[in-house]
């Protein structure tokens, strides 16, 4: 004997099309996010009443601006930005290239007074961390935005 219920079945699937179909754009924004990485900012002030804020921002948004960037600079700015670093081109790129495909490790570590600067690459994303008696300083960035921000210019 077959089920009484089959009408509630065209609903259901129509619901869950429906469905797909609205989160779509969030699965793609996710899967987007997870490729191109995430800039993340994180200052914490050591006193009692000391600020700490994190601020994570998807790579992507850092493309984006590149994209733009062209249409948004005046024209006689990004061309002078251009004839400045024309020289330096070619090493540029070279050097973008080869800390982007490096091994992780310590890139560069400055202790003085009180204060430590460490310059390092984990996996695929750069580290900058400043830390001092009162402030500690990090920064996230995704190797590969150093050779997309050359390609721009």
């Amino acid at each position: 004997m077959k089920p009484q219920n089959t009408h509630r079945r065209p609903y259901l699937r129509w619901t869950a099309i429906a469905l797909i179909c609205l989160m779509s754009p969030f699965f793609a924004l996710a899967a987007a996010v997870a490729v191109t990485g995430t800039v993340t900012v994180e200052v914490d002030e050591k006193s009692a009443d000391g600020t700490h804020l994190y601020i994570p921002v998807p790579a992507l948004v850092f493309d984006l601006a590149l994209l733009a960037a062209p249409l948004i600079i005046p024209d006689e700015a990004l061309a002078e930005v251009r004839r400045e670093i024309a020289p330096y081109r070619q090493g540029l790129r070279q050097m973008a290239d080869s800390l982007e495909s490096m091994p992780s490790g310590v890139l560069v570590e400055v202790l003085s007074d009180g204060e430590q600067v460490r310059i390092s690459k984990q996996g695929r994303t750069f580290h900058i961390r400043v830390q001092s008696e009162d402030t500690d300083v990090s920064i996230a960035v995704p190797a590969r935005l150093l050779g997309s921000s050359l390609d721009v210019i």
